[in-house]
């Protein structure tokens, strides 16, 4: 939780510099539905759902917790074609498949080590996608109706719901303890925490919202699901080991994956 929300506040102030630098070039855009609708969607996604995840991790690990969001492309598909009126073509939905699978296989190693199933980790889970799922369709829903907004000014929307959120934790549930910890880090710790948040919440988040304005939900979540599948790549380089054979499986399913995606354009 404290990462988390040092990573929510540090990109937050980086993409302010960005819009006071970036409003000089575009206008700033601004109305009530844009703003309740991309505070609730980075309250939902960002913290909430964060704040299930990690709660859900504590209880079944992070490989489950990657399987559980295998979910998302689903979910993000159907709400899609409730509320967008948006098919998909049984292309993307082959695409989504392999992609599913290649998270499977990517976590098939850590799960066959665990001897049981933790309901209540799981349905934390089961929640956090379900909550993601909710903040991309409002960010989807605002990219529909205004086109014209940039992908930076919805970037600080979510971050401040975000942050609302995270000041809510601070106030009524539990002290977060930001700057006792950051303080308490040694210099390393606090340049990779910084880094870290630069490079994973900031440039990242910036990046994924734009291909959310320009893809389909379906398509962008289960592409940006495989992001163990390339962390894994500098941990072995870092371990100086091969990847463990599901990780080539993997990595052939997301090959596939991909190809399905590139017949449905």
């Amino acid at each position: 939780m404290w990462l988390n929300c040092f990573k929510t506040l540090a990109s937050f102030f980086a993409v302010t510099v960005t819009v006071l630098i970036f409003i000089i070039f575009e206008p700033f855009v601004f109305n009530l539905h844009i703003l309740f609708t991309l505070i609730g969607s980075g309250l939902i996604g960002l913290c909430i759902g964060d704040f299930l995840m990690l709660t859900a991790m504590k209880e079944i690990g992070g490989s489950r917790m990657v399987m559980l969001f295998g979910l998302t492309p689903f979910l993000t598909g159907v709400g899609s074609s409730i509320f967008f009126d948006s098919n998909l073509k049984t292309q993307v939905w082959l695409g989504v498949f392999f992609m599913v699978l290649c998270l499977v296989f990517l976590s098939l190693e850590q799960y066959k080590k665990s001897g049981s199933w933790q309901l209540k980790g799981i349905l934390f889970g089961v929640g956090a996608v379900l909550l993601d799922s909710i903040g991309l369709l409002l960010t989807k829903s605002i990219y529909i109706k205004y086109a014209e907004i940039n992908t930076i000014y919805v970037n600080f929307y979510r971050l401040i719901g975000a942050l609302i959120g995270f000041l809510i934790i601070q106030f009524f549930i539990k002290p977060i303890q930001l700057k006792k910890t950051f303080l308490s880090l040694n210099f390393n710790l606090k340049r990779k925490a910084i880094l870290s948040s630069l490079l994973g919440t900031y440039v990242s988040l910036l990046l994924f919202l734009k291909a959310v304005s320009l893809g389909h939900l379906s398509v962008v979540s289960s592409v940006a699901g495989t992001g163990p599948l390339f962390a894994k790549i500098f941990e072995c380089f870092e371990e100086k080991r091969w990847p463990h054979l599901y990780w080539f499986i993997s990595f052939g399913f997301m090959v596939i994956g991909f190809y399905f995606f590139t017949l449905a354009s």
